[in-house]
């Protein structure tokens, strides 16, 4: 019963949809022949007026059965690369390949250009910015043999970081003779990341972020973190830099305590995800502090990859499984559900997760930011987060860096402690 109303319902109104879809195709072509078609209307009949008038009827009749027979029939692929930071332009090649048994005659293709949000009056006035611009010289008056390609080639650039899809392909033809001209949208089911730009220092509160950021960096790579190895009485030749005396004290023999300075094997770095509860985004849908957190990401991510660490990105999400490619044996053998951390074998991967990252649940991200930093356990962790963390529960942390992004006065570096609260250097402030 269903399906006879819809096979109704499309027979009704298939008139109507000719209709508009005649009129949107005229072009000052087919407008001019059908105005002379009808001024000969108001003519008396005789020679040469019938013929003017069947000649312009003919024309339009069949130069629209042609023009809808003839429309290209495209198949396309793209060419475009893994990811793309956030406002910066990439390049795009359009590979379209007629698919039709006849050939395409007077056509073009391109991207779509972006379009706004209609403004109603019953609504304040907003601005709206689109989320995407493109830049290129569209293909005209081509033509394609059937089963033969061409190639179009934009500059797109994105201005809101995630999983985008590409804009739609519009194919435009005019065969014959310009008389007609519609336009079919291709909806593009290709998707990019686009990740977050690496944070710039524009403002004091950016500047104070990657100071900060900086100098965890620097004491990390210059030997700063030394790592206690365990005590040991003291023999002939040994450096008494470091004396035990409440050891000296108890055992009545010199005791000195040994240090190493830690071979770096990881270094992790954490993404909070979670949001505080009186968080709102602002009108475009976005958190300000949420995406100056994952920019201050990028730029770790950078920085680190450069130097001779090997560096752990684990990003809290409403799930634990995740594609990655490193996971830590210290979950294996506790036989709990451990986080699994994307590794510095491919810089490109940790960005695209960042591309990808959005706010969860706060418990969610609690529970996974404990058992990330029990697997992390004695290596060096910073921790990137917009809120007030809780009590890190762990038994091996040796040292842990928490920033905040949410404002000026929560960039902080913690160090040395499993929960973030007092905080080594004098310029930061406790979380």
């Amino acid at each position: 019963m269903v399906q006879l109303a819809q096979i109704t319902y499309a027979v009704l109104v298939a008139p109507l949809r000719a209709f508009l879809a005649i009129r949107q195709a005229m072009t000052p072509a087919s407008v001019s022949a059908l105005l002379f078609a009808i001024v000969t209307l108001n003519i008396i009949w005789g020679f040469p007026w019938q013929g003017l008038f069947a000649a312009c009827v003919g024309m339009l009749t069949a130069g629209c059965l042609i023009h809808f027979l003839t429309l290209p029939s495209l198949e396309t692929q793209f060419s475009v690369p893994n990811s793309a930071p956030q406002g910066q332009p990439f390049q795009v090649t359009i590979h379209a390949q007629n698919r039709s048994t006849l050939p395409a005659l007077d056509f073009g293709f391109a991207f779509s250009p972006p379009t706004l949000p209609r403004r109603r009056w019953l609504f304040r006035r907003r601005q709206f910015l689109p989320g995407y611009s493109v830049q290129q010289s569209p293909q005209q008056n081509l033509f394609l043999r059937a089963g033969d390609s061409a190639t179009h080639t934009a500059v797109l650039t994105y201005y809101r970081r995630g999983i985008q899809t590409l804009p739609n392909t519009v194919v435009q033809g005019s065969f014959p003779f310009h008389l007609f001209e519609s336009s079919v949208d291709t909806p593009s089911t290709l998707s990019m990341p686009i990740t977050p730009p690496p944070l710039t220092g524009d403002d004091e509160h950016t500047k104070g972020l990657l100071n900060n950021l900086g100098g965890w960096s620097h004491k990390l790579l210059s030997g700063d973190q030394l790592d206690y190895t365990g005590s040991r009485e003291y023999e002939p030749g040994m450096s008494v830099r470091r004396w035990d005396f409440p050891s000296w004290a108890r055992l009545g023999i010199p005791i000195v305590r040994e240090f190493q300075s830690p071979s770096i094997q990881h270094v992790f770095l954490i993404i909070d995800t979670a949001l505080e509860k009186q968080t709102r985004p602002t009108e475009d849908g976005t958190y300000p502090a949420f995406e100056q957190m994952l920019s201050l990401a990028a730029t770790a991510i950078h920085d680190l990859g450069k130097q001779t660490v090997k560096l752990a990105l684990f990003v809290t999400e409403g799930s634990l499984n995740d594609d990655t490619l490193l996971n830590s044996d210290a979950g294996k053998n506790q036989g709990e559900a451990s986080p699994t951390f994307l590794s510095d074998t491919d810089i490109e991967s940790m960005l695209i997760k960042l591309a990808a990252a959005g706010p969860i649940a706060t418990e969610t991200a609690d529970q996974q930011l404990s058992t990330a930093v029990e697997i992390a356990g004695r290596s060096p962790i910073l921790v990137l987060t917009t809120r007030r963390l809780p009590d890190l529960s762990t038994r091996t942390l040796a040292s842990c860096t928490v920033m905040r992004t949410d404002g000026p006065q929560h960039a902080s570096a913690n160090r040395g402690t499993p929960a973030p609260r007092n905080v080594s250097p004098p310029q930061a402030e406790a979380v």
